[in-house]
């Protein structure tokens, strides 16, 4: 009987379970706003070298005071109704450790192909490739990056995302730190 050959350790473990937590958004055309985020990447079942994404944001509100029916004023958020998601991809051709794709679709009419640069538990995105449906509402995004970072030893993950429409230049969007809740 012949042994199992050993398993290559996945470029991208440190990205896989689930991650929630909170998050602000912001853009000179919207006024600036709080959302709660879960972010679950999955390995492939079958071992290909694909990781499934998907993400989910819901709407910070803040809570109020049950007894007088009142904002409670004490900066405490409760999650809302839901904000945005995405589903897709993440591709690493040839199990590279250095390159990776993201392909991803929103509810928003907006799908992406993302070139992203592996640097230890880094991770820099670049949109490639943006595409929208018919409907989707302008102003239409044109560009986007995003940054993730793991801090295996905290177990929390940040990102940011940058984005330029047809109105604005590239810049911050969104910024969030969660932790991780399972593996």
């Amino acid at each position: 009987m012949s042994t199992p050959a050993p398993q290559k350790p996945h470029p991208l473990e440190f990205l896989i379970g689930t991650w929630t937590g909170r998050g602000r958004g912001y853009f000179p055309t919207i006024p600036s706003f709080e959302f709660f985020e879960e972010v679950t990447f999955v390995k492939d079942p079958a071992g290909r070298p694909v990781v499934q994404y998907t993400q989910k944001t819901r709407r910070a509100v803040p809570t109020q005071d049950a007894s007088k029916g009142e904002l409670s004023g004490q900066g405490e958020f409760v999650p809302a109704g839901p904000l945005h998601a995405e589903l897709g991809f993440i591709r690493l051709p040839g199990w590279s450790h250095e390159k990776c794709e993201l392909i991803l679709s929103q509810p928003t009419g907006v799908a992406s192909v993302e070139e992203g640069k592996i640097h230890g538990t880094t991770v820099d995105w670049t949109a490639t490739s943006i595409i929208r449906s018919p409907t989707a509402k302008p102003p239409h995004v044109t560009e986007f990056t995003r940054k993730w970072e793991v801090d295996p030893e905290s177990k929390t993950f940040k990102y940011l995302f940058s984005m330029a429409t047809e109105s604005t230049p590239l810049q911050p969007h969104l910024e969030v730190t969660m932790t991780k809740v399972d593996s």
